[in-house]
């Protein structure tokens, strides 16, 4: 059932333009000034309250699905809230904007795109901004497509339709909490840590297997079992080793600023089919439902 959702799931997400409605930013958003009215989660509260809240959702989504769902209609809720968690509308519009720039030959608007994606970072790393963080366009976009693709999949797999929720949920709490300076950003932004911890490694696996796998590995293993460092950073060290320029591409980038971004998103898409084939063949063996 799994594979079947996450194969009709990407397949649709591929095919249509999502509005707003089949995004889960508006659902987060809604959800997060419920608890603010009902002053279940503020800027005085516990890490607790923070933890406790982004667990409930799920919880309950569970529940129903254990004692009011039957399969088919599992099969049929855990796809829909798939579909609503994975991707990001914004995210594709940007890495549009930022190829037509790149082809007209806009630097400045190629950097004003690269510091529009921004990334929530800790106090002392990062201000949010792209140029601060000293990172490129596609390392930001593999970032990101890891957020909204790689790591909603593998909490998928691992835990169904709660665990993408959960996640989701969780990353979209911690970006609002960062842009917002929230006295909670440092706990939630603990709780990512711990949600990335694992998956960040495995999609980078997956990452030095569909790349180069040689020049890769070496610095996989050298952050495999690292915990002082973030999931960010494991992801873009790792992807940049394992889908380095070629002396041609690198001359090309030169002159167009999308050859880069276009090369790891290449190997972020060769990833998520990597990450299909090992559900496929884990789903075969009967370890997946």
């Amino acid at each position: 059932m799994m594979l079947m959702s996450l194969l009709l799931v990407l397949s649709l997400e591929r095919l249509i333009t999502k509005d707003s409605h089949w995004h889960i930013e508006t659902y987060a958003t809604k959800y997060r000034q419920l608890l603010v009215n009902n002053k279940w989660l503020t800027e005085d509260s516990s890490s607790a309250y923070l933890y406790v809240s982004m667990l409930l959702p799920p919880i309950i989504l569970g529940v129903i699905e254990y004692w009011l769902l039957g399969a088919f209609l599992t099969f049929i809720e855990q796809s829909l809230v798939l579909f609503i968690c994975v991707g990001c509308p914004a995210l594709r519009a940007t890495y549009k904007c930022f190829l037509n720039a790149a082809d007209r030959g806009d630097l400045q608007a190629c950097s004003m795109y690269t510091d529009q994606l921004g990334h929530c970072g800790t106090p002392n790393e990062s201000d949010g901004t792209a140029t601060t963080e000293g990172k490129s366009f596609g390392q930001h976009l593999t970032w990101l497509n890891y957020q909204h693709y790689a790591a909603v999949m593998l909490w998928f797999i691992a835990f169904g339709a709660p665990g993408a929720l959960f996640y989701s949920l969780s990353r979209s709490t911690t970006e609002a909490m960062c842009g917002k300076n929230h006295p909670l950003k440092e706990s939630a932004g603990r709780l990512m840590f711990a949600l990335d911890y694992i998956p960040v490694r495995i999609t980078a696996f997956g990452m030095l297997m569909m790349g180069h796998f040689s020049r890769a590995l070496p610095e996989w293993l050298k952050h495999a079992l690292q915990f002082d460092i973030s999931a960010y950073d494991v992801l873009t060290k790792i992807s940049s080793k394992a889908e380095m320029l070629t002396p041609e591409e690198r001359e090309a980038q030169a002159k167009n600023a999308a050859v880069e971004p276009k090369v790891l998103v290449k190997l972020a898409k060769r990833n998520v089919i990597f990450l299909l084939v090992i559900t496929s063949a884990l789903t075969l063996i009967g370890s997946l439902a």
